[in-house]
């Protein structure tokens, strides 16, 4: 169930089924859904200046009720679930340390 929740989340936003300019590139990385479907916080990375994350949040956050109905209707749930989001910072910190080896890696070259 959380997969398919987190794949047609991903395919709105990618198809871009809301007309809100505010959303920005965005990954949606996961779902921790309630024991009784009440509830579902998708964890999502966003990439982006911080202006252009805070817009992509208002925009997540304002829309969130499409989102729900339509993912109710596409995945044909009986309950659906009320969504928030929640940022996820791995990929960010990924690329960052990703860096850091690479920094390490070219000063370690130069010094040979």
């Amino acid at each position: 169930m959380e997969t398919a929740l987190v794949r047609e989340l991903s395919n709105l936003i990618i198809r871009r089924r809301i007309k809100d300019d505010r959303l920005g590139l965005v990954s949606v990385t996961g779902v921790k859904l309630a024991p009784d479907l009440s509830h579902a916080v998708f964890t999502v990375s966003p990439f982006g200046t911080e202006s252009e994350n805070k817009r992509t949040w208002a925009a997540l956050a304002d829309n969130s009720n499409f989102f729900q109905s339509t993912l109710g209707r596409n995945l044909r749930l009986r309950q659906t679930p009320r969504i928030t989001f929640e940022q996820d910072d791995s990929i960010r910190e990924g690329d960052r340390i990703l860096d850091l080896i690479e920094k390490n890696s070219a000063t370690e070259s130069d010094i040979e």
